[in-house]
């Protein structure tokens, strides 16, 4: 069932060649007032469902798949929620949560943004490397993105696809190994996991949603220090 629209933009295919560059929907700012490092950016995810716990939120998740959405359960907060989608832009969050409401599903536009984020052992290097980091996590959520527009609309084969899915793998390598011993760490690795489960077999929008949220999971949720 197609519930996304929009093209893949032209700059997507050589993001990779570009990763410091600043995504124009995303303000950047560093500083560095006590142990505070500052990276501003907003998502909107389209949600399904809320839960108090993770188990209830599972139970619910492969419904979301079975609908063409993510099924990823973003922790946020107190709470649990089951995602469709993930947009950088409010209008097509509303857009797209109005079309599904009028198909009988019940879905809320959750919008997450970022600030300041607190760095245990702050330093002009450390900071750097954090906010490259984020940044380029940030340039990899749009790749898979553009991606899952893309196989939405029709535009790109199995074989572009899982060629996008290997960019986006081989950027968090790339990561990785920059990032061999700290708090990126862990959750890079997941990430590359992650792309090798939805690289599996035949690659669906939802593939690429799941991704591009589970990368977004570590923007908001990752613990500096």
């Amino acid at each position: 069932m197609r519930i996304f629209k929009g093209k893949i933009s032209p700059f997507i295919v050589s993001i990779l060649a570009v990763l410091a560059v600043t995504v124009a929907v995303c303000l950047l700012t560093l500083s560095c007032p006590g142990n505070k490092l500052t990276f501003k950016c907003a998502f909107y995810f389209v949600c399904y469902r809320s839960e108090d716990n993770a188990v209830s939120a599972s139970s619910v998740s492969s419904v979301v798949s079975s609908y063409g959405g993510a099924g990823y359960i973003l922790e946020y907060g107190d709470a649990f929620y089951v995602t469709v989608a993930c947009y950088y832009d409010d209008n097509d969050a509303n857009t797209v949560c109005e079309s599904l409401k009028r198909r009988d599903l019940n879905c809320e536009v959750v919008k997450i943004e970022t600030d300041d984020y607190s760095v245990a052992n702050s330093s002009q290097k450390n900071n750097s490397l954090y906010l490259g980091n984020l940044n380029t996590l940030h340039n990899l959520s749009s790749l898979a993105y553009g991606c899952a527009n893309a196989l939405d609309t029709g535009e790109y084969s199995q074989s572009q696809a899982k060629s996008i899915i290997l960019d986006v793998e081989n950027g968090l390598k790339g990561l990785l190994t920059v990032n061999a011993d700290n708090c990126f760490t862990p959750h890079l690795k997941r990430l590359i996991a992650t792309c090798d489960e939805v690289g599996e077999g035949y690659v669906y929008s939802k593939d690429l949603r799941k991704l591009q949220i589970a990368i977004t999971d570590v923007i908001i949720n990752v613990n500096l220090y």
